[in-house]
């Protein structure tokens, strides 16, 4: 277990919070710790955002939450009732992620006893706390620790493709155990929707300079690409998984022929990964994907040498297989232009210096 960047931003969002709070008496401190720990976000644009929407939503449940107490009381069914129309209110604005703080609020000022003086002034006080919490929960996501997923998601990239990559040499080598790889797809699965959130907030990260802004749009396009080639080497062993019986019953010069063009795809895929991070020379990669380029091609001829009617059940439930990885070879192309593009041109702007780091 890791402690990431955001859990660390959350409790000194926290702390802050509630020593902010403390400092100007107002109770109950709590209130500005709950808003802190709600509103720390995964990315600075999306803290920004969700402090906005806090303090809209914060504010018109505070307003319910005094009109029901002034003019129909605090019982609990009186509670539950503004609680109801507060939520409904927070769907017709489209406010999703500020009704559970919301609901905290309406529920702390109605049920609240204040002490001898103005009720409206303590419900104000309440709203303050809240706005504490949000605002500091801001301010450290922006200025402490601001997260860079573009670290983050090009290693998880790098990562699952080097664990598709080894259990679909296992596979092809007819050594790996059956029960353990579908338990592998489960993970893999999960680690496709936590690349897609990364690169999601990637997207999501506000840059200030044009200079800047257009450098990162191509480097998005590129992992866009990155990320297409790394799912489809997840249907290559999901297809592979459904299929390997009839591949080992097929021709073995045809197992072999296949074997070698898909292992030589492999590599040629994480040359292009090691290659984005400058970690291959250009010269070196240029002669091996020339070579690996005509690959498809030798694996379309090789299928229609080697095709067998006698045995077709195995040749056509082997097909699919064949269709997956020429489109592979096809995505690896297309991602090898975009990497050697985005090298070649802009070299200042399109500077990489990736570290691998602590995941949130």
């Amino acid at each position: 277990m890791r402690l990431g960047a955001r859990s660390l931003k959350t409790g000194l969002a926290v702390a802050i919070a509630l020593i902010i709070s403390k400092l100007l008496h107002l109770t109950p401190v709590t209130m500005s710790g709950i808003a802190a720990a709600v509103a720390t976000q995964p990315s600075v644009r999306r803290s920004l955002r969700t402090m906005f929407d806090n303090i809209q939503g914060n504010v018109i449940g505070a307003i319910i939450a005094i009109l029901f107490v002034k003019f129909i009381g605090s019982n609990p069914f009186v509670i539950g009732l503004a609680v109801i129309i507060v939520i409904v209110i927070m769907l017709k604005m489209r406010l999703h992620p500020t009704i559970n703080l919301t609901m905290v609020t309406v529920i702390v000022i109605m049920s609240g006893q204040p002490p001898e003086g103005d009720f409206t002034k303590y419900a104000l006080e309440r709203i303050i706390l809240v706005l504490i919490g949000v605002v500091c929960a801001t301010i450290v996501n922006i200025v402490f620790l601001p997260p860079n997923y573009e670290n983050r998601l090009y290693y998880k990239i790098l990562n699952q493709t080097n664990e598709l990559l080894k259990w679909i040499r296992l596979m092809s080598q007819h050594a790996s155990e059956h029960t353990k790889i579908k338990q592998e797809l489960a993970s893999f699965d999960e680690n496709k929707l936590k690349i897609d959130n990364y690169y999601h907030w990637y997207k999501e990260e506000r840059t200030y300079f044009k200079k800047n802004r257009f450098a990162k749009h191509r480097r998005a396009v590129i992992f866009r690409q990155m990320i297409a080639s790394t799912n489809k080497l997840h249907d290559i062993l999901k297809v592979f998984y459904r299929t390997e019986q009839d591949f080992h019953n097929l021709p073995e010069p045809f197992k072999d022929t296949l074997k070698k063009r898909l292992d030589g795809l492999m590599n040629y895929h994480e040359r292009i990964l090691l290659k984005f991070n400058g970690k291959i020379r250009d010269e070196h990669h240029e002669e091996y994907a020339k070579d690996t380029c005509q690959y498809k091609k030798k694996i379309t001829e090789s299928f229609i040498d080697f095709y067998d009617e006698t045995a077709q059940t195995h040749w056509l439930n082997v097909f699919p297989l064949i269709a997956e990885i020429v489109a592979y070879s096809q995505l690896l192309e297309h991602l090898d232009m975009l990497v050697e593009s985005f090298q070649t041109y802009h070299k200042s702007a399109n500077k990489m210096n990736l570290v691998e780091e602590n995941e949130e």
